[in-house]
C-alpha cells in the first residue's frame, strides 16, 4: 500500500495529532477556507479528513479523496475505520513518528528521547505511552471486527470463478 498523506480540517485536530504520532504526514490548519484545503489536497495528493459533508462532496466532485468522520465518534473507532479503508498501520514506532504539534520529523537524541527538527519539542516514553498503547489496542480490535464482517452477505464463488471443475 502506498504511503498516505492527509489534510485534516479544523474540526479534527485530535485526529491530526494521532495520525502524526503514527507517522503519517498530516497537515492541520485551525482556520483555513475550504477552497484552500481542496487546492492543497489536489496539489499534494492528500486525502481530506473532515466532518463537513459539503467539503467532502466538493472534494469528490474534483476527484480528491475524502473521508467523512462522523460527529462524536471515539478516536479508537475513527482510527479503526481509517485503517480499514486506507490500510493505515495502528502501531507506534517513535523512530517513524512525526511531531504531534507541527508535523515535523522527529530525530532520535537518546534511547528514549526524540526532538522535533522543526519546532524542537521533545518527546519521550512516559506514562502517556501506556494510554497511547491502550487506545491503539482498542482501535486494532475494532478494525479486526470490521475485517471479519467485511465479506458477510456475499455469495460464494461459483465453481467456474474458483477454478473448480465438476
Amino acid at each position: 500500500m502506498a504511503y498516505q498523506k492527509f489534510i485534516v480540517d479544523a474540526m479534527l485536530g485530535k485526529l491530526a495529532r494521532w495520525l502524526r504520532i503514527l507517522g503519517y504526514d498530516t497537515l492541520y490548519f485551525k482556520d483555513m477556507e475550504d477552497w484552500k484545503i481542496l487546492k492543497i489536497a489536489k496539489n499534494e495528493n492528500r486525502i481530506i479528513l473532515t466532518r463537513d459533508r459539503g467539503l467532502c462532496n466538493r472534494a469528490k466532485k474534483n476527484s480528491i479523496e475524502c473521508f467523512l468522520v462522523l460527529p462524536d465518534e471515539e478516536i479508537e473507532k475513527t482510527l479503526a475505520l481509517l485503517s480499514h479503508k486506507f490500510g493505515l498501520l495502528l502501531d507506534i514506532n517513535p523512530d517513524a513518528s512525526r511531531c504531534s504539534e507541527c508535523n515535523g520529523i522527529l530525530e532520535k537524541k537518546d534511547k528514549n528521547l526524540w526532538v522535533c527538527t522543526k519546532c524542537k519539542k521533545e518527546y519521550w516514553k512516559g506514562r502517556h505511552w501506556d494510554t497511547i498503547t491502550e487506545i491503539l489496542i482498542k482501535a486494532r480490535s475494532l478494525k479486526d471486527s470490521y475485517e471479519s464482517t467485511k465479506h458477510r452477505g456475499h455469495r460464494p464463488a461459483s465453481r467456474e470463478e474458483s477454478g473448480e471443475n465438476s
